[in-house]
């Protein structure tokens, strides 16, 4: 199957980019959304889990989990609906920003939790939270520096 190309011979139109960048956040948003859940499950239960003594070290970073969660889930969605209206490229760029920003926090949080696991928090938090928003993010400033 023949790929089509451009005028300029790019494989990619800038409407792919755009459409490539907002489901890149959509999908870090999903994410986000899930995690979030987890971690306010995770604060409602952690005192019947666990004794109070190790519910306490815990407690700090499943509110940051919380927090770090639901300000990427708010920036992606908003980055996302910003991006497939095309209204203000800055205003979508400073909003993927701030996205990539919160899962930058999310990340390191999980680096630093007790009994924190590398691969784990490759697995579960850089790549999802951090890497995702950031390629979508790119893209877009791709896209709008190519107009």
């Amino acid at each position: 199957m023949p790929v089509a190309t451009g005028s300029d011979g790019n494989s990619f139109s800038k409407i792919d980019f755009l459409f490539l960048s907002a489901v890149l956040m959509i999908v870090s948003s999903v994410w986000c959304l899930i995690m979030f859940v987890k971690s306010v499950q995770a604060l409602q239960g952690i005192y019947t889990w666990y004794p109070q003594f190790i519910a306490q070290t815990w407690f700090i970073y499943d509110e940051l989990f919380a927090v770090f969660t639901l300000l990427g889930l708010l920036f992606g969605l908003l980055s996302a609906g910003s991006v497939l209206s095309n209204r203000n490229p800055t205003a979508t760029l400073i909003m993927g920003i701030l996205c990539v920003i919160s899962g930058a926090s999310l990340s390191i949080t999980s680096l630093i939790a007790p009994l924190a696991s590398l691969t784990n928090s490759i697995l579960y938090y850089i790549i999802p939270s951090f890497l995702v928003p950031l390629a979508g993010t790119l893209l877009f400033l791709y896209y709008a520096r190519a107009e």
